[in-house]
């Protein structure tokens, strides 16, 4: 697996804006355009044009230029030299493993904790999430899936009552590659993901805090294998039709 991998540098942004000088600020543009590199709408590696986004949001390059700056900042996007930024490349294994680690880890121990706290109100979202997923499962919404499988991780998080577990979870995950596994996502693995959520739930009713640790960090492993595969298979297309042009 290569670490640097080539995609289309493509100026056409799949985007849908509506915004007017008079009401545009940096933090609006920014949001936008973060909101676009999550959904895949700009897509890792793509240039991120001043001029032809500043058209396209019929404002001027000012509030782009700030946006951009702070996607940089954050992650989102990169410096290309000699002069331009893209949208920040898929991750490398090494960076995929790092985070993975890490990940399986505090989750892994957010679930032992939460197992002694659930409250059933908690479980009853959590089962709600699951029946909701297998709805989007089926009506093909794989973002939606997405959404669920966050808000599912989320409230186990919270349920394990340490605030300090929190803060590390929420930090890693926003200093990852981990946005990149919603552009990758296939139905196969979210019907596999979901599965997993229905044990870890069991898990979690029988107050089962050792059972429900493994599990999670099994969870995790998963998708992680799964997203080394798709970056693969990623990357095995663009070195296919770089070698035919």
């Amino acid at each position: 697996m290569t670490n640097n991998t080539q995609f289309e540098e493509s100026t056409e942004y799949n985007l849908k804006i509506n915004l007017s000088e008079k009401e545009v600020t940096r933090d609006k543009v920014y949001s936008i355009l973060s909101k676009a590199i999550f959904r895949g709408d700009l897509k890792p590696g793509q240039r991120l044009v001043e001029s032809k986004l500043a058209k396209l949001m019929k404002v001027s390059r000012t509030p782009i230029r700030e946006a951009i700056i702070e996607l940089v900042q954050k992650g989102l996007a990169v410096p290309s030299p000699p002069k331009g930024v893209r949208v920040a490349p898929l991750p490398t294994t090494e960076e995929l493993t790092e985070f993975y680690d890490i990940n399986s880890v505090l989750r892994g121990l957010a679930a032992r904790k939460a197992a002694y706290n659930i409250t059933p109100l908690q479980i009853k979202h959590l089962q709600e999430i699951i029946l909701q997923s297998e709805h989007s499962l089926r009506e093909g919404s794989l973002k939606e899936i997405f959404k669920l499988n966050k808000k599912f991780h989320q409230i186990i998080e919270i349920s394990s009552n340490n605030k300090e577990l929190i803060f590390l979870l929420d930090n890693v995950y926003k200093r990852s590659r981990e946005r990149f596994s919603e552009i990758l996502s296939r139905k196969k693995r979210q019907k596999e993901s979901i599965e997993e959520h229905k044990v870890i739930l069991e898990a979690l009713i029988k107050k089962d805090g050792e059972l429900v640790e493994q599990l999670m960090k099994r969870h995790i492993e998963n998708g992680k294998e799964d997203l080394l595969q798709q970056i693969e298979l990623q990357e095995n297309i663009s070195a296919k039709n770089n070698d035919s042009e």
